[in-house]
């Protein structure tokens, strides 16, 4: 190879790792350009947000797949966003429990940093990447069985007004309106959850009973409710409490799947154990405001 090959070779790798770089840490001058106001509401096909829940500044390192090139060390603040252009998967490093543990992050994906069951430190799929609106859990769909629990227990009827935080496909209060004859609304910050949901709702005839909103859940207003339905994590039901507690009337009924609301233990008048179809076990609780 002579020196003139030799010295665009080396060009070439310089030019890769700068981009790299240049992917990892995003444009300084981005935000001058006008778009700080825009704070890209949600994750583009080439972004990768990551958000921090926990209480504690987290540490942790990001590299690109198959870069040779130093891991970029990132702090992020409680409640910060971390929003990462980039095109390419990356690597995702910290420490839990002492011991560096290490993920594939993917391009138009939203991430959160949470503690696990045993109060560790990892990261989760997030709901979305917006900047203006609590992030309450992933979308993971409620089993039919538990569904079917949740409105058991509630004791859901023609009179009932049945209001879902974090709708998905709008399955609880859908089954509610059919099953039921209940009037409920869907709240979900996803505008995908929410077209599938009034897709559900017209393909089971119940649109007269059902409505869906594409909102944040802890700005809506549920005064109305009469049962309160969510799949949701800890510290999203520990968040919402003070909602519950300032908006809903008393005995409004509240029903949870797996997770309890923290600081309400006195409220609660029922749990349950409900098996489905795959052979996994879920729990329900019930409270009353």
């Amino acid at each position: 190879m002579n020196h003139t090959v030799k010295l665009i070779v080396i060009a070439g790798f310089i030019v890769v790792g700068v981009a790299a770089l240049f992917l990892l840490i995003g444009s300084p001058g981005a935000e001058d350009s006008g778009q700080a106001e825009q704070k890209y509401l949600r994750v583009g096909p080439k972004e990768i947000t990551i958000r921090n829940v926990t209480s504690e500044t987290v540490a942790y390192t990001l590299t690109p797949t198959g870069s040779n090139i130093k891991p970029i060390e990132k702090h992020l603040a409680p409640g910060a966003i971390d929003r990462i252009p980039t095109a390419q998967i990356l690597v995702i490093a910290y420490q839990k429990s002492g011991r560096e543990v290490s993920y594939s992050l993917y391009p138009g994906k939203p991430y959160s940093f949470r503690l696990d069951s045993n109060n560790l430190l990892d990261i989760w799929i997030g709901a979305h990447g917006r900047e203006d609106a609590e992030d309450l859990a992933p979308f993971v769909p409620t089993p039919p069985e538990v569904v079917d629990k949740m409105l058991e227990m509630a004791k859901a009827g023609q009179d009932s007004v049945i209001y879902d935080i974090g709708c998905g496909d709008g399955r609880i209060v859908v089954t509610a309106a059919k099953k039921y004859g209940s009037r409920g609304v869907g709240i979900d910050i996803d505008p995908v959850r929410i077209k599938e949901s009034k897709t559900n709702a017209k393909e089971n005839g119940v649109e007269q009973l059902v409505k869906f909103r594409e909102e944040d859940a802890t700005k809506t207003d549920i005064s109305p409710a009469t049962i309160v339905t969510t799949y949701l994590l800890p510290e999203s039901n520990e968040l919402l409490r003070p909602k519950f507690e300032r908006e809903l009337k008393p005995g409004t009924l509240i029903v949870t799947h797996n997770y309890v609301i923290p600081g309400w233990e006195a409220k609660e008048i029922d749990s349950a154990t409900v098996t489905d179809t795959e052979g996994k076990s879920h729990s329900v609780f019930l409270y009353k405001k």
